[in-house]
């Protein structure tokens, strides 16, 4: 499983879900690996799949990401608290990207205009892309709401492109 299409693909095909295989310890990741693993998690979301995976997330910081499915511990509590109907959507515009956060209640409206290059961070597919040193330099706003993880010289927009409504 290496991208959103490959996503697409399962939930075209009838299934609800996804099984990650192995207990996934986040701080050993590599850079690269981890951005993927939380790429991976956002467009399953926006494709309307669950994932099922067991994982340690250790001292990272994941508060930002819990509108994601949560890895469970191998004392079967979950890492993080998936917020129930929290969310975190993006939807594009001609110049700019609309962000929809209701993670912490309330609703909140973040605009980013698209010529910035931190904007490229959000709106990318990709999985596992190094930052270039001018989406490096940008994504300080977008860490103050919470709209990137970044690990190194990696980094991704967890905002969910939704594809799929789950009601």
């Amino acid at each position: 499983m290496r991208s959103r299409e490959d996503l697409v693909a399962l939930s075209r095909s009838g299934y609800a879900g996804i099984r990650l295989a192995g207990h996934l310890v986040m701080p050993e990741m590599g850079d690269a690996e981890l951005v993927s693993l939380i790429a991976l998690l956002r467009d399953a979301r926006g494709v309307g799949l669950r994932v099922s995976w067991s994982g340690d997330c250790g001292a990272l910081k994941v508060g930002g990401l819990c509108h994601l499915d949560p890895p469970r511990r191998p004392d079967g509590s979950f890492a993080w608290s998936a917020q129930r109907g929290g969310s975190l959507v993006v939807r594009r515009g001609p110049t700019f990207l609309a962000v929809e956060d209701t993670r912490h209640g309330g609703r909140r409206r973040i605009d980013v205009d698209r010529s910035e290059p931190a904007a490229a961070v959000l709106d990318e597919s990709r999985w596992g892309r190094a930052l270039t040193p001018a989406e490096s330099a940008g994504l300080d706003a977008l860490e103050l709401h919470d709209l990137v993880f970044r690990a190194g010289d990696h980094g991704v927009g967890i905002a969910v492109r939704q594809g799929v409504w789950c009601v």
